[in-house]
């Protein structure tokens, strides 16, 4: 229980980081320094976290015990996850043309990251493990 409060209290962190830093922002606020290192490294400990610990302790936990606004915020910016992934691959595209001409090997290692960034969108496993806690914690509601 203690250490579900941890990860619960950590994701809350970043969905609400990555909800105010990243998608409620203009494409135009950003330098393509501070999308590679801290919006790569918000999507990435957000994926990591839900898909690996959080979904799967949800999972196993007795629901109805978790049925409360901050899980529920949670579960929300999980569902945020792909759409971050692909504003974050389409914004780095846009921006890596201004680069191009600058440094060629910052432009390989952004390629780089960039090819391996839709390994973090959520799956269909965890998709669907996703709806089926949501649908739990409505049940919990009636």
């Amino acid at each position: 229980k203690e250490r579900f409060k941890v990860f619960e209290d950590f994701l809350f962190f970043l969905n609400t980081r990555l909800e105010e830093d990243f998608l409620q922002k203009n494409d135009n606020d950003f330098e393509i320094i501070e999308i590679v290192t801290y919006i790569n490294l918000l999507i990435g400990l957000d994926s990591a976290f839900a898909n690996n610990m959080y979904l799967r302790e949800l999972s196993i936990a007795p629901i109805c015990d978790l049925n409360n606004p901050k899980t529920i915020v949670i579960l929300n910016g999980i569902e945020k996850i792909n759409i971050a992934v692909d504003r974050y691959i389409n914004l780095i595209n846009s921006k890596i043309k201004f680069i191009a001409y600058k440094d060629d090997y910052l432009k390989m290692k952004i390629e780089n990251i960039n090819n391996n960034y839709p390994k973090l969108r959520l799956g269909q496993k965890q998709t669907n493990k996703l709806k089926s806690i949501q649908s739990k914690l409505k049940e919990c509601k009636q």
